[in-house]
């Protein structure tokens, strides 16, 4: 049996990454664009006019706040699914969406692939929120809804990999201690290293660890040696952004 249409209606105030978006959905062929909105208004309009199956929400709509449009098509068209598509990460902000009805939040430089899985879950009545974000909203929830410091959010931003050479740098070992410790090259180790300085915006590994310490993280001893930690080298999460902004 052919699997169902799923109608989607693009809300995004940057003309180009709403076209694009809408473009591809039309190429898959379990979706059908309704139309894409960069207002709050125009987004209504296209609802009253077509049935709409999810809408694909952008948080920041030239000057409109992305969440009130999206209670207000909760509260009109119960039956449409919202997933959040945005280039912000705030912990807050998911809150905010979940409690509206979201059912999904997805990034503007995850993969497509991501977007597409999270589209085709809420229209099942399913709800997809990445792994990291969703940590950090459970994180806030056990703080009594105090969202993470802005070095914790950084922090959380490193693969359990990462981390656990940023805690070796804490212990105050060297890189090739780190690499006999977690059993890679220091090549590898150097690799990890520069990407932790690029992921938490700093220039040097020392402050990088007063970072980490300021955000929280701890110095339990890594699980190196013989596999705990694992010998291979963990996938560092970078993949092929969306086509459109990123921000």
């Amino acid at each position: 049996m052919a699997a169902q249409t799923i109608r989607v209606l693009v809300v995004d105030d940057h003309p180009v990454f709403a076209e694009a978006l809408a473009q591809f959905l039309g190429s898959q062929p379990d979706f059908e664009p309704v139309g894409t909105a960069s207002t709050a208004d125009q987004a209504l309009r296209v609802m009253q006019e077509h049935p709409v199956d999810v809408v694909t929400l952008d948080l920041d709509l030239a000057g409109e706040d992305g969440l009130e449009l999206g209670r207000k098509i909760a509260a009109q068209y119960p039956e449409t699914a919202l997933v959040v598509v945005t280039g912000a990460r705030d912990t807050s902000r998911m809150l905010e969406a979940v409690q509206v009805g979201a059912r999904g939040w997805v990034t503007k430089d995850g993969e497509i692939e991501g977007l597409v899985s999270a589209l085709r879950g809420a229209a099942r009545g399913e709800t997809h929120v990445p792994a990291a974000m969703l940590q950090r909203m459970l994180n806030g929830l056990a703080g009594g809804g105090r969202e993470l410091s802005a070095e914790g959010e950084a922090v959380e931003r490193l693969t359990p990999r990462e981390r656990e050479v940023l805690r070796c740098l804490m212990q105050g070992m060297a890189r090739k201690q780190i690499g006999e410790l977690l059993q890679v090259s220091p090549n590898t180790v150097r690799t990890h290293v520069q990407s932790i300085l690029h992921k938490l915006e700093v220039h040097s590994a020392l402050t990088a660890v007063a970072l980490a310490r300021r955000g929280g993280l701890d110095e339990e001893p890594t699980g190196g040696g013989t596999g705990g930690a694992g010998g291979g080298n963990h996938p560092t999460g970078h993949h092929a952004p969306m086509a459109g902004r990123s921000g």
